[in-house]
């Protein structure tokens, strides 16, 4: 009982917690809580209509370098060292939502572990993420220089 009402409250106050990994928290603690289908995906990210590309651009940069988690951090940053620069705005506003969520979800969905929510599969940045984690396969890599 307390486990249930624990979950119902976190996944109501829009924690940064998706749909799998509620799931997984559901049956580690051996409920069988069930989410909406509707449940959102990430967190909620500051809407910024003002802000030009080149600052978008750096902005994105140094959060896909600083993630936290090491394989995110080497994929997203080798990803925007050979492809910020030419990505859209649309795409980029994309990327910054894709940006909203759990590191290793990112990472699991780039490198086709797991099945992305379809809002995601959608977005032309992420495919080129996925062919850019798939070039990458299991060469050895370093997180590249920041340029000026």
């Amino acid at each position: 009982m307390y486990c249930s009402a624990l979950l119902r409250r976190l996944s109501t106050r829009h924690v940064c917690i998706t749909q799998a990994r509620m799931h997984m928290v559901s049956r580690q603690l051996g409920t069988t809580m069930r989410l909406r289908d509707t449940e959102s995906i990430g967190l909620e990210r500051k809407v910024r209509h003002d802000e030009d590309l080149q600052t978008m651009r750096r902005r994105l940069q140094y959060q896909m370098r600083k993630r936290g988690i090491l394989e995110t951090d080497l994929l997203l940053s080798t990803f925007a060292s050979e492809h910020l620069g030419e990505l859209s705005r649309e795409e980029l506003v994309d990327l910054d939502s894709l940006l909203s969520n759990i590191d290793w979800d990112i990472f699991y969905w780039a490198t086709k572990k797991t099945q992305p929510p379809e809002v995601i599969q959608k977005m032309a940045v992420f495919r080129k993420l996925q062919d850019h984690a798939t070039r990458q396969g299991t060469k050895i890599t370093r997180m590249p220089d920041l340029k000026d």
